[in-house]
């Protein structure tokens, strides 16, 4: 698995400017590294590897580009790259899905998914096909080269809301510049964190998975400068994360279960492959509407949970006390 490793030489303390330079390239050649091993078929978890990194990468220069000058990156090419990989384990995922629920299915149902899962292989032959053209090694190589000459242009500034008239430029440490950055991360969450409370507000609630990411991967990338506390705040963001993320999941299949129902319901002579269709087709959509319910408790009843505790109020307290405390990991150890 794709792990936030730790960055090699990143000094808390030292400049900005230079420390952002090292994780861009760090993350950069760590995603390019894994071309051949998101090539390799026999194991999907290298299309996945693959893909987190490039979001990392995507994610880290969104947290960077308020600090930075002059700073011009392929993102077009990255955004493309990141889709194409996105594509092939999309399938994987839904293969994966198919193939299990399939063995619990009966009779006409598991024969219609199984129908559905040879369509999904069918994608996933074209989507392999794409990503093979897309992650070519000339391809990655002119993308890295790139993004290294965009780099070398890079110069720091300091946001508009940190400066002050009349008064020398603030020198900005590594670390300071995380604070500002996850400061930022916890005020989209929490602005957005109402939506929750609507079940059925699908796109506010997958936007909300996002930042959610978004802020993991923030305090992943600075959890050197802290340790242990944000180490374990990381992972109980993931947990919101991941309940928040089956809950798209679920939504993804039902909107696209639905559709195909509805499509094969207009047919007036349906014939036997389409009755094992939507046979699987609505057994597979009861059970996504089920799970979708238990995602959504989760996801609420660790929202409510973070609330009683103070959670959000507590990593603010975390970045800016200097000195932290002898059990950190009592506070913020995930239930």
């Amino acid at each position: 698995m794709a792990k936030s490793n730790r960055v090699q030489g990143l000094d808390c303390s030292a400049s900005a400017e230079k420390m952002i330079r090292l994780v861009l390239s760090a993350q950069l050649n760590a995603m390019c590294k894994h071309r051949k091993k998101a090539l390799d078929w026999k194991d999907p978890e290298g299309v996945h590897d693959m893909r987190v990194l490039s979001r990392r990468l995507r994610s880290s220069m969104s947290d960077f580009k308020p600090y930075l000058r002059k700073a011009i990156f392929p993102r077009v090419k990255l955004s493309k790259l990141a889709d194409s990989l996105g594509d092939v384990r999309d399938e994987d995922v839904a293969l994966a899905a198919l193939e299990e629920l399939k063995v619990r299915a009966r009779d006409v149902a598991a024969e219609g998914i199984e129908m559905l899962a040879d369509e999904s292989r069918k994608r996933r032959k074209q989507a392999r096909a794409a990503l093979e053209s897309g992650i070519r090694k000339p391809v990655v190589d002119d993308f890295r080269k790139q993004f290294r000459d965009g780099l070398r242009t890079v110069t720091l500034i300091v946001p508009k809301k940190g400066r002050r008239k009349k008064a020398a430029t603030p020198a900005l440490t590594f670390k300071s510049v995380g604070v500002e950055i996850i400061k930022a991360r916890l005020k989209e969450f929490s602005t957005a964190s109402s939506h929750l409370y609507f079940p059925f507000e699908i796109k506010e609630l997958h936007e909300l998975r996002i930042l959610a990411k978004r802020l993991r991967y923030a305090v992943e990338l600075f959890a050197t400068c802290w340790g242990e506390d944000l180490e374990a705040i990381a992972k109980e963001i993931a947990l919101l994360q991941t309940s928040l993320g089956e809950l798209h999941d679920c939504d993804v299949w039902i909107d696209s279960l639905g559709t195909r129902l509805r499509q094969t319901a207009r047919k007036r002579n349906a014939d036997k492959d389409d009755l094992k269709l939507r046979e699987g087709a609505a057994w597979l959509l009861k059970h996504f509407a089920r799970e979708r319910i238990e995602h959504y408790r989760d996801a609420l009843a660790r929202w409510q949970q973070w609330q009683a505790d103070g959670f959000l109020a507590d990593v603010v307290l975390v970045l800016d006390r200097e000195l932290l405390p002898e059990n950190p990991q009592q506070k913020f150890t995930s239930n």
